[in-house]
């Protein structure tokens, strides 16, 4: 079955403009080159816009910063893909990789407002109150795609889907402290 462009960006449409809907449905056709596709739409439309408003896009090295960006998203997000599939399985969640490849492909597509918004926070002080809130919004509104694209997958309920993406943060900051108590005590323990 091939992928069009139609159903693409009806795609893109429904993340932004009808999110719950979009994870919600259970006919959705779940495609892995989509998923592919839509992230490196993503990298390859902030890259730009992000280049058009600095003025860097003339730049020789501008196509090793798009092509750098390309794949390290696309690396990012089998990586995160990845994390959510083994730490479902590890709480016995019968998961589906593709499924959570193709749902997390679409979760961080509202950085495309990115280039605008950092845009209007450089315009002054008033810009840069606005340019803020509105980039903590985004930031939060691609954390709550997340959580619904983990709730979608992995049936689970939206508080259980939120501690799942903040799961590795929570890990690294006990694992920093018990390093910490850890080294501590046998330095008191070998200290004369």
């Amino acid at each position: 079955m091939g992928i069009t462009t139609e159903q693409f960006f009806e795609n893109i449409y429904n993340v932004i403009f009808s999110p719950k809907t979009f994870f919600e449905n259970e006919n959705m056709t779940v495609s892995v080159r989509l998923a592919i596709g839509t992230v490196i739409f993503v990298s390859v439309f902030t890259t730009v816009m992000s280049s058009v408003f600095d003025g860097s896009i003339i730049n020789l090295s501008f196509f090793f910063k798009l092509f750098s960006a390309i794949i390290f998203s696309l690396l990012l997000w089998f990586l995160t893909a990845l994390f959510f599939e083994y730490v479902a399985k590890i709480f016995s969640k019968n998961g589906n990789l593709s499924k959570i490849l193709f749902y997390t492909a679409f979760a961080p597509i509202p950085y495309i407002f990115f280039a605008p918004l950092s845009l209007v926070k450089n315009s002054g002080d008033v810009g840069y109150v606005f340019g803020s809130i509105s980039l903590f919004i985004l930031y939060i509104w691609i954390i709550t795609l997340y959580v619904y694209s983990i709730k979608a997958v992995y049936k689970i309920s939206f508080a259980r889907s939120f501690m799942l993406i903040f799961l590795p943060i929570i890990s690294v900051f006990f694992s920093i402290y018990w390093s910490v108590c850890f080294f501590s005590k046998l330095g008191d323990i070998f200290s004369i």
